[in-house]
C-alpha cells in the first residue's frame, strides 16, 4: 500500500522545532512552489494531482467558485491505482460545506471589532476545525484497514488552526504532535509513505499566513528540492 499524508500548511521549521521524527521519516526537505504567484491551497493541490501548473485555470474560476472545482479521476495520477481512496482533498473529494464554514468564520473574525464576538467566533472556528480533524482521522485509519493500494488523507488542521493561532506555541505543538503520531501509525500499515504539504506557514503577529515553500518526506527516496507537480510522476510510477 502507498500512503500520502497531505497536510495543509505543514511548516518545515515547526517539524524541526518540535522534533517530529515520524513526519520527517528517512528523507525530508522543502518543495519548490516558486512558480506560483499565489501559493493558494486549491491551486497547489490541483497542480499536485494533475502534474501541471493549474494556477491560471483555478484562479480564473473566482475566489468563491474555485472551491467547487473538481478534477476527474482520469486527469489525476490516481488513475494509475486499482483501488485508490482520496479523503477530503481540495479539487477532488473536498468536503465543501465544512471548509466553507471555516472560511466564513475566519472572515467574520477579522471583520468584527467587538472583542466578545471575536472570542466567540474564534472558539467556534477552532472547535469546528478540531471536530473535522477527528472525523478525517477516523476515515483515514478505516481506509488503511481496507483493501486499497493507495490511500491519501488530507488534513487541514495545521492550516485552519494556524491562521488564528500560529503564535500560540502550546496549540501548534499539540497539533504537530498529533500529526506526528498519525504518521507513526501509518508506518505500521504502508510500504511507501509520502508526507506532503502544499505550503508552509509563517508568523504574522499572533496569526499565520502561507509561506513560499512546502514540506515533503518519504521513507524510500531522497527527492531533493521537488516541485509539487513532480509528485504526479513520483507517485504515478511507484
Amino acid at each position: 500500500m502507498i500512503v500520502v499524508l497531505a497536510i495543509d500548511a505543514l511548516e518545515y521549521k515547526k517539524v524541526l522545532e518540535y522534533n517530529c521524527e515520524n513526519l520527517k521519516q528517512h528523507y525530508f526537505g522543502k518543495t519548490d512552489i516558486s512558480e506560483f504567484s499565489q501559493p493558494r491551497t486549491m491551486v497547489l493541490w490541483s497542480s499536485f494531482m494533475t502534474g501541471e501548473n493549474k494556477e491560471k485555470e483555478v484562479l480564473g474560476e473566482g475566489n468563491k467558485e474555485m472551491w467547487s472545482k473538481k478534477w476527474n479521476l482520469d486527469e489525476t495520477f490516481f488513475k494509475n491505482f486499482k483501488n485508490p481512496v482520496v479523503l477530503d482533498l481540495p479539487g477532488y473529494s473536498y468536503e465543501l460545506d465544512v471548509h466553507e464554514k471555516s472560511r466564513k468564520l475566519l472572515k467574520e473574525f477579522f471583520e468584527t471589532e467587538d472583542k466578545d464576538k471575536k472570542l466567540q467566533t474564534k472558539q467556534e472556528y477552532n472547535k469546528d476545525a478540531f471536530d473535522h480533524h477527528k472525523k478525517i482521522k477516523e476515515q483515514f485509519f478505516k481506509a488503511l484497514e481496507e483493501d486499497h493500494d493507495f490511500v491519501l488523507g488530507y488534513f487541514s488542521v495545521a492550516d485552519v488552526i494556524g491562521h488564528l493561532n500560529f503564535g500560540d506555541n502550546l496549540v501548534m505543538k499539540m497539533i504537530y504532535k498529533d500529526l506526528d503520531e498519525i504518521a507513526g501509525q501509518v508506518k505500521e500499515k504502508a510500504d511507501k509513505i509520502i508526507v506532503l504539504s502544499d505550503h508552509g506557514m509563517e508568523a504574522v503577529g499572533v496569526f499565520g499566513d502561507h509561506s513560499t515553500y512546502g514540506f515533503w518526506s518519504t521513507n524510500f527516496k531522497d527527492l531533493g528540492n521537488p516541485k509539487i507537480t513532480d509528485f504526479f510522476d513520483v507517485l504515478g510510477n511507484l
